[in-house]
């Protein structure tokens, strides 16, 4: 038996199309954010998403329904939309003021859009008042962040950021800003960079 769609097939394209001017407007948010700490400039990135789609909830809510049906012929997940913010992410890491070297850094910014999207899931979902439990969850993710920023110098950390990059969108590696080439030190070479690498 084949899902109903949540919307008329006529008006998904102007719900996307709203969708994208609200990623626009986020990314040059994201790009204006004051320089600091990673983890504070990704929480202001999350609040100002939020914020953007509340203006529209219905909608945002609408939309992401109508990418679960069957038949519905375009992903939230990936594909531009998917790539630019992820691309956006992956300047907020190089940025900051505690940035991360390439790959690291590219990789990072797959990982950061990767709970952008799980923290838009759980806030469509949240029917605490005003949406207070995702402020809560923000401010959580904030706080280990913070935490957690100090032990991406070990080895575990990044190969499993490098796993989760490589499985959400295993395409990105190659043209994304930065990623084009690698300095080898060793030997003054370049080397092509792909998150599939092991």
């Amino acid at each position: 038996m084949q899902a109903r769609r949540s919307n008329p097939p006529n008006e998904v394209p102007s719900l996307l199309d709203r969708y994208h001017e609200r990623l626009a407007a986020l990314e040059a948010t994201m790009d204006a954010l004051p320089t600091g700490q990673l983890a504070d400039r990704y929480r202001g990135a999350l609040e100002a998403a939020l914020a953007g789609l509340a203006l529209q909830r219905a909608e945002t809510a609408a939309l992401f329904a109508a990418a679960l049906a069957e038949d519905a012929d375009f992903d939230l997940m990936r594909g531009e939309a998917a790539e630019r913010l992820s691309r956006a992410y992956h300047r907020l890491v190089l940025e900051s003021q505690d940035a991360l070297p390439e790959p690291k850094a590219l990789e990072l910014g797959v990982a950061l859009y990767t709970f952008h999207m799980l923290v838009v899931l759980f806030w469509l979902y949240d029917r605490s008042p005003d949406q207070a439990s995702t402020g809560k969850l923000i401010r959580l993710v904030h706080e280990l962040f913070k935490l957690l920023r100090p032990l991406f110098i070990l080895p575990l950390i990044p190969g499993g950021i490098a796993k989760l990059a490589a499985i959400v969108m295993p395409g990105l590696g190659r043209d994304s800003v930065g990623a084009a080439a690698q300095d080898d030190a060793r030997n003054g070479q370049h080397q092509d960079f792909d998150i599939h690498g092991d």
